[in-house]
Order: C-alpha cells, then sequence, then structure tokens
C-alpha cells in the first residue's frame, strides 16, 4: 500500500501540474517525484513538509489518508480553478515559468504572505 505516494500524486492532479512543474515547487527532482508516487521511495522530511507548507495539506491526511476536511478543501480549490486564465494570469504564469526554482518559491512564498493578511 503506497497511501503517501497516492496522495502526493493526488495533491499534483487537483492543481493540475505535470510532474516537472510539481517536483519544481516542491524542491524535488521529477525523477525522485516520480519514485515518490509510485511507492519506490519516500518522500524527505523536507519534502512533506514542503507540501504541507505549499499546498495546505494536513500531514495526518498525507501520510495516512486520514483526515477528509483538507481533501475537500482542496477539491474545492480545483473547481474553483478550472475556469479561464485570464490575459494577466496568464502573463504572469509565463514569466514565472522563466524564473528559476529558487525564485519560483520566493514568489510563492510572497503570495502565502498576501493571503495571509
Amino acid at each position: 500500500m503506497n497511501i503517501i505516494g497516492e496522495n502526493v500524486k493526488r495533491i499534483r492532479k487537483i492543481h493540475n501540474l505535470n510532474q516537472v512543474e510539481f517536483a519544481s515547487l516542491i524542491g524535488v527532482s521529477q525523477g525522485s517525484l516520480s519514485d515518490i508516487e509510485s511507492g519506490k521511495n519516500k518522500p524527505s522530511v523536507d519534502t512533506i513538509v514542503s507540501l504541507h507548507t505549499n499546498f495546505g495539506c494536513s500531514l495526518e491526511w498525507l501520510l495516512t489518508g486520514k483526515t477528509d476536511q483538507l481533501n475537500v478543501d482542496m477539491e474545492k480549490e480545483r473547481a474553483h480553478n478550472n475556469t479561464e486564465i485570464s490575459p494577466f494570469e496568464n502573463k504572469l504564469l509565463s514569466a514565472l515559468r522563466i524564473l528559476d526554482t529558487n525564485n519560483q518559491m520566493e514568489i510563492l512564498e510572497i503570495i502565502n504572505l498576501k493571503l495571509r493578511k
């Protein structure tokens, strides 16, 4: 049984990200992400913390599959995010993709700070 890997993949799919995009957001290589999702390897503590911090998933849910509330919240976010991307959002996304991973993560942290206000 590969609960952690299945949950990592579920988070990635909910956010409509491919393995390369998702791996860069959580600070691992695409190959490492593939190994985590398939159950070949377990994620490091740093990777688990990154998943929790960047995607708001419950640590308990991520590790055990128990607790559905944050899962439900993530599904709601996915449904909300399935709208068309505006030209402004497309421009932001294009600019973000040009940046290296460290700068992308810094921007994500800034966005998370703004959302908490």
